[in-house]
């Protein structure tokens, strides 16, 4: 199978959010989703009206990914035009997830290591799939943040 991430990832999100969703109601509430993280990452202090650039879904794109997904046997189609989890698309959405999930329980806003980690993983598998373009700009962030992450494990030794 391959790695779980970008588009893939969203798809497993909205099904294991909403349930069973036909092809238009997953690219929407995906498109939602990376509108969300678009404003999320321009900043917190958004007016509502303001027109933030986020990645605009096409059908080219989903239907393909579905389709693959489902030979993959993460998720399957029924009967009735609706994609639905299968048990690994299950397992991997509690994985990827999880994080999520616990911030609804007792120790909720509790930052831990197992917490950042897994957030971290999560923004990475976003980035596995993102056009190139994307994240040329970044290259200096993301070299930062691999030197802070070598200066962490090497004081562990």
């Amino acid at each position: 199978m391959s790695e779980v991430g970008g588009l893939r990832m969203w798809i497993l999100h909205v099904i294991g959010e909403f349930g069973p969703s036909n092809g238009v109601e997953i690219m929407a509430n995906v498109q939602k989703h990376y509108d969300l993280q678009a404003q999320w990452h321009k900043g917190t202090h958004i007016h509502p009206h303001h027109n933030v650039q986020s990645k605009r879904l096409l059908p080219g794109s989903v239907y393909p990914m579905l389709k693959k997904m489902v030979s993959e046997g993460l998720i399957t189609k029924q009967d009735d035009g609706k994609y639905d989890l299968t048990e690994n698309g299950k397992i991997i959405v509690t994985n990827l997830f999880e994080h999520f999930q616990q911030r609804n329980k007792l120790n909720r806003g509790v930052l831990s290591v197992e917490n950042s980690l897994d957030a971290m993983n999560w923004h990475a598998s976003y980035m596995d799939e993102l056009d190139k373009e994307e994240i040329v700009p970044h290259e200096e962030s993301i070299e930062l943040l691999i030197e802070r992450l070598k200066k962490i494990k090497e004081s562990l030794k």
